[in-house]
């Protein structure tokens, strides 16, 4: 099995799945159609905003292209319309492209990942499921907003709209929950809680696929769950024909009738999109293309189902019927049979999973990749022609330089990469070189070209003379290290109980909520401003530690505040943290405030930053933004 299967099916839970500051949104919300509404939550209606939303572009702002890929399609109004993580794309009858919609500008800063048409108020729209923004509304020319105040209900899988005009929403972890154009409220207490994938049905029954309990049905107030019987609990995709249920799993795909099991069929294959109409199924796979799954009884028993009918070697998200002829809506096109209809697009980036940044001596920008390797860009902000992707660099944690002696070091999943000043890699270094694990997670150097490794087992210093490795047992609060500091011979190591300050090979410091005022042990970054220390935590934001060991907490990072691993930079005028929900957080040093930016971002999640020479890169789970300094912090 290929390692893109291996990780799609391992995080296939989570993949089913401001113009200002100061908190403010680059999307205006409008008053045309009223003032803001929110619902009171009584009688178990949620209460929710209904905002008109208005694109409001930063020309100062640069979003660095990347390769778009679509999680779901719709024709409305004669239109087809793709959704994904860049937003949704408006296509002509002949499959040129009208407008691009995009996260973060004409939409909200989250992927688009269903779309469905239905009506409202006598009218006919687009519904638009995000994720994490809530759901969309699009007649044609206007965008409204139906944002629920509680995140659980943010978070949208399927989308489902009745013939009574009620529409049913799937959500990764809230259930399945229901708006009538004025309401929103949960569609029957059976069916909360759950982390939806996939809906079928209509207003008498309606089935539900899980990512872990399988097949819910509810009919007539009643509910029944398939779980065992399946060939995976896991449901990725949902098909209905008539009284006929086909629910795509990971290992194959359940026939049910009459609310049972009858048969599998497409045994072994990843069926993650399926399309029954005409007495045939079509089932879309991870890898190989789309396929029809034959029903009669003789030929469903073969293992193999022959070749592709459309775009082979191909991820097909969704089946698409379109004037009685098939599409496959794949990660990156439209394909009819063995033509591509909307073809691939290239971007400047390869993937748009940001996960490290860093700017060298040279001006090339680094980029890492949560499991597409490293790339590099040169000062021009065009690619630099190696592919950076191997067993080792695949999961890429931090990327840090060394000017003086020209190194960069790449932290990764499967140890520790070290660059010369061409770029070209010389050397892997890992637990059989002595570190004390292949897993690293920082890495910071020291002036002399020595160099000190995070990993979950502890720290290991890389020096001339050989490696070293202090753990727990030695002193050290925690073993789980996720982000270290080099001061001259000291060293600050962020852990998941805590910060200890090592000098000399010895650990001279502890702090934990404990025994200082930290006020959370899990300690994701760290950075230097002037004297101080600032500790990213993931769950009461960011700390400052002075040279007392003093820790000092903002007024403007009150509450629960999540800092993502290694997401810090400083320059002589801000600091800068990469929120898990909140955009990216800027302290500004001559006023003292924190506030929080999200002003173009294509996500809320900023998961990398890196700031030199009055320039910021924002990178996202959602892509990557190029920023002036000084336009941030005006």
């Amino acid at each position: 099995m290929s390692r893109k299967k291996l990780l799609l099916m391992a995080f296939a839970g989570a993949a089913i799945v401001a113009i200002g500051f100061g908190g403010s949104i680059l999307w205006r919300a409008g008053n045309t159609i009223g003032a803001m509404r929110d619902r009171v939550a009584s009688e178990g209606v949620f209460r929710t905003s209904v905002h008109i939303l208005t694109p409001n572009l930063i020309p100062s702002l640069e979003s660095i292209s990347s390769p778009p890929t679509f999680n779901d399609a719709h024709v409305f109004q004669g239109r087809l319309f793709l959704g994904g993580p860049a937003g949704l794309a408006e296509y002509s009858q002949s499959f040129a492209l009208i407008k691009m919609y995009r996260a973060g500008i004409e939409l909200p800063p989250a992927p688009v990942t269903a779309l469905t048409t239905g009506v409202t108020n006598g009218s006919q729209v687009l519904w638009i499921g995000t994720a994490g923004e809530g759901l969309l509304e699009f007649d044609g020319q206007t965008f409204r907003q139906i944002l629920p105040e509680d995140p659980r209900y943010r978070k949208i899988t399927a989308l489902l709209p009745l013939p009574t005009g009620r529409l049913l929403l799937g959500t990764d972890k809230g259930g399945v929950i229901a708006w009538d154009g004025r309401d929103m409220k949960p569609f029957h207490s059976s069916l909360n809680d759950l982390a939806v994938t996939a809906l079928v049905g209509d207003d008498s029954s309606i089935w539900v696929g899980t990512l872990d309990r399988g097949l819910v049905h509810w009919s007539a107030g009643g509910v029944e769950t398939l779980s065992d019987e399946l060939p995976d609990r896991q449901v990725l995709s949902l098909a209905s024909a008539g009284d006929t249920v086909y629910a795509g799993t990971g290992v194959g795909i359940a026939e049910i009738r009459n609310g049972k099991v009858a048969r599998t069929l497409a045994k072994g294959y990843f069926a993650q999109s399926l399309l029954a109409d005409k007495g045939k199924l079509w089932m879309g796979t991870l890898e190989e293309g789309m396929l029809e799954v034959p029903l009669s009884s003789r030929t469903a028993r073969a293992n193999s189902l022959g070749i592709s009918v459309a775009c082979p070697d191909c991820s097909v998200r969704k089946i698409l019927r379109i004037e009685d002829e098939n599409y496959a809506v794949t990660d990156s096109g439209v394909w009819k049979g063995s033509q591509a209809v909307v073809g691939h697009e290239a971007g400047l980036l390869k993937d748009r999973d940001i996960s490290a940044l860093s700017l060298d001596s040279q001006g090339r920008l680094w980029i890492g990749y949560f499991d597409r390797g490293l790339q590099i860009l040169d000062p021009s902000g065009q690619r630099v022609a190696q592919d950076l992707e191997d067993d080792h660099l695949f999961c890429i944690n931090r990327i840090t330089q060394d000017a003086a002696h020209g190194t960069t070091a790449v932290a990764t999943a499967n140890g520790l990469a070290l660059f010369n000043s061409s770029a070209a890699q010389h050397r892997i270094v890992g637990q059989a070189d002595g570190l004390i694990a292949n897993q690293i997670t920082d890495v910071a150097f020291r002036p002399d070209g020595s160099f000190v490794a995070a990993t979950p087992a502890g720290i290991s210093f890389v020096e001339a003379s050989g490696i070293s490795s202090l753990y727990a047992f030695q002193g050290l609060v925690n073993n789980h290290v996720y982000s270290v500091l080099a001061d001259g011979p000291r060293t600050f190591a962020g852990t998941l109980g805590g910060l200890s300050i090592v000098d000399s090979g010895f650990v001279k410091a502890s702090y934990t909520t404990s025994n200082s005022g930290l006020r959370h042990n899990w300690i994701t970054a760290l950075v230097r401003e002037g004297g101080d220390i600032f500790a990213g935590t993931y769950g009461a934001g960011v700390l400052r530690l002075d040279p007392e060991g003093k820790w000092e907490t903002f007024e403007d990072l009150r509450g629960s505040l999540e800092i993502n691993s290694n997401a810090m930079a400083a320059t002589p005028n801000a600091v800068y943290a990469g929120t898990l929900d909140r955009g990216l957080a800027i302290y500004n040093v001559s006023t003292g405030r924190w506030i929080f930016y999200t002003a173009s971002l294509p996500s809320k999640n900023v998961t990398a930053v890196e700031a030199r020479g009055g320039i910021l890169y924002i990178g996202t789970d959602n892509g990557l933004v190029k920023a002036a300094e000084a336009v941030l912090l005006k």
